[in-house]
């Protein structure tokens, strides 16, 4: 293991998350669960009650170049839901960097905990300590680590929690398109589309996931639980419940 290697992506990363500055403010959630819930159930029975999809999308979006139509305004969701992300003040390609950081110091600490691991054992049967050396720099870099992946995992936290609260928003308009988009592909067996539709739901539903660190949520946080569950159902009913 490289720790000198090690320690200059520790200070490299150290200073990428300085950036993101301090977070002082608690954020509270954009609505309730008892009216997000509301506001579902009612979007549904309507969406349900059509059966086809609405006539301003059959008119728009179902015409003979209808997946050109609905992956170019599909296309169009993605950018604008980007850009009133980053009006919030989050960065979604520096999200993804940040989870991917996260993802890198958290290999590398299980690496080191199995080297220290092993490391240990060896000096059990000797009589003498032949790895003191090294096992005090595992020591030393695997605290350097744990403390930088906490940083980074409040960054994605709040960051999540501002996402969450832009889909919260936007998200009538989202299920509703995306709903009927699901319908058309399905009515026209376009298995591209229902994918393409799945990998949108999928990518909203990544920059969510964070949110759940915390394994008990306070009750206005529930919100976002519910919010993810409904993405992955219109995933799930683009692609069935095995691969959502």
């Amino acid at each position: 293991m490289d720790f000198e290697n090690i320690q200059k992506i520790i200070k490299d990363m150290e200073a990428e998350i300085s950036a993101f500055g301090e977070y002082e403010e608690e954020l509270e959630p954009y609505q309730s669960v008892a009216e997000f819930n509301a506001n579902i159930d009612a979007l549904k029975d309507k969406i349900q009650k059509d059966g086809d999809e609405t006539v301003f999308f059959k008119n728009v979006f179902n015409t003979q170049d209808y997946y050109e139509n609905i992956s170019s305004y599909l296309s169009q969701i993605q950018v604008s839901i980007e850009q009133k992300i980053k009006k919030s003040g989050v960065s979604p390609q520096a999200n993804y960097n940040l989870q991917q950081s996260l993802k890198l110091v958290t290999e590398t600490i299980d690496l080191l905990v199995i080297e220290y691991g092993n490391l240990v054992k060896n000096d059990k049967k000797n009589f003498f300590s032949q790895n003191g050396t090294r096992r005090n720099k595992i020591r030393l870099t695997l605290s350097n680590l744990v403390e930088l992946k906490k940083k980074i995992e409040n960054i994605i936290y709040r960051d999540s929690k501002i996402v969450s609260n832009v889909l919260l928003k936007e998200f009538k308009t989202l299920y509703t398109f995306f709903a009927n988009c699901i319908k058309v592909a399905k009515s026209r067996q376009d298995e591209l589309l229902l994918v393409e539709v799945a990998g949108i739901s999928d990518r909203l539903m990544s920059m969510i996931y964070p949110v759940f660190r915390n394994k008990s949520l306070s009750v206005s946080e529930l919100i976002y639980y519910y919010l993810f569950f409904e993405l992955r159902e219109l995933k799930a009913s683009a692609i069935g419940n095995r691969l959502a």
